[in-house]
């Protein structure tokens, strides 16, 4: 009875330490937190790589959380999220610069390089035969239109969407505003959100309407529009990088070399946001799509077993 007993202990701690060891591999599973910042490209790229670690790595899974620019980049200082793929860190310089030299932040390099960001009106206003301001070419030019842009609420003058209460970039359109002396002419119009803006900016296109006012790439309206950035207006160029907290480089450093080599352009961006609007798709089959059809841009960040594997969970779907 004994020996019995012995034995029988011995095969009860064999297999609760199965099970225990069994446990531990779950927990093993590293949850890479992305920040999932309001507009659509950042959220494609999230899932973009998102799909790339859950299948073509192994040991991660992907978790987003929602926030807008600022308290994104603090979160990812302070430890609560892991990856930002779309800084746009030259908006909040000063956060950035803290982050980076605490050794917090880690710039991974660019996502795509200097998105652009100004004033646009559209080509056929200034361009072609029937351009009803074929001499506009610059801030300084608007002067001597504001009749095509009249003000709703100031008949008297012109008005120019300034951009996005709140959005750092306001205080440069207010910048160049005062500095062409566009006040005696233009009401400098300031929009509670983006969506007012592509709003009036679309509904003037279809009518072939002039139109003037701030805007940024990549976006699904400007991959779909042509507008043509005003001279003078051309704010610095964004950077748009790849950061992530500290601690990536130690517990999953292979996500932290495909990030190092991730890397898109402003046109693919500007494509794959406007067949989204078209199919009025989720983020996640856009980056499906994009993984599906642009397989030579992602194929460049992984190694062929990790692109192999990707393929392969591809055609599953």
């Amino acid at each position: 009875m004994k020996k019995l007993s012995i034995i029988t202990l011995a095969l009860l701690l064999l297999v609760t330490g199965g099970l225990f060891a069994g446990g531990s591999s779950e927990t093993n599973v590293e949850t890479i937190v992305f920040g999932d910042v309001s507009w659509d490209s950042v959220q494609v790229h999230n899932r973009i790589m998102a799909f790339i670690i859950e299948n073509g790595l192994t040991g991660y899974k992907a978790d987003f959380v929602p926030g807008d620019t600022l308290p994104i980049l603090n979160g990812l200082k302070q430890g609560d999220l892991d990856v930002d793929m779309e800084s746009w860190h030259s908006n909040f310089p000063e956060v950035y610069r803290k982050g980076v030299e605490s050794g917090d932040i880690v710039d991974l390099g660019q996502n795509m390089p200097d998105a652009p960001q100004g004033w646009y009106v559209p080509r056929y206003l200034v361009e072609g035969p029937g351009a009803m301001a074929p001499d506009l070419k610059s801030v300084a030019d608007l002067a001597r239109y504001p009749h095509l842009f009249p003000d709703p609420e100031d008949p008297s003058k012109g008005h120019i969407y300034g951009g996005v209460a709140g959005w750092a970039q306001m205080e440069l359109s207010e910048e160049i505003f005062e500095e062409n002396n566009l006040g005696d002419t233009f009401n400098l119009t300031v929009a509670g959100s983006s969506a007012p803006i592509a709003a009036t900016m679309i509904s003037a296109y279809k009518k072939n309407d002039p139109w003037v006012g701030y805007y940024w790439e990549p976006t699904a309206i400007l991959g779909r529009l042509d507008m043509v950035r005003l001279k003078g207006s051309e704010y610095p160029a964004a950077l748009v990088n790849v950061l992530v907290h500290k601690s990536m480089l130690e517990k999953a450093p292979d996500v932290v070399e495909i990030l190092k080599a991730y890397s898109t352009t402003v046109a693919e961006n500007n494509e794959f946001l406007k067949i989204m609007d078209d199919n009025g798709w989720s983020t996640q089959e856009t980056a499906i799509w994009f993984l599906k059809n642009k397989e030579a841009t992602w194929t460049s960040w992984v190694s062929a077993d990790v692109a192999a594997k990707v393929k392969s969970a591809l055609k599953a779907l």
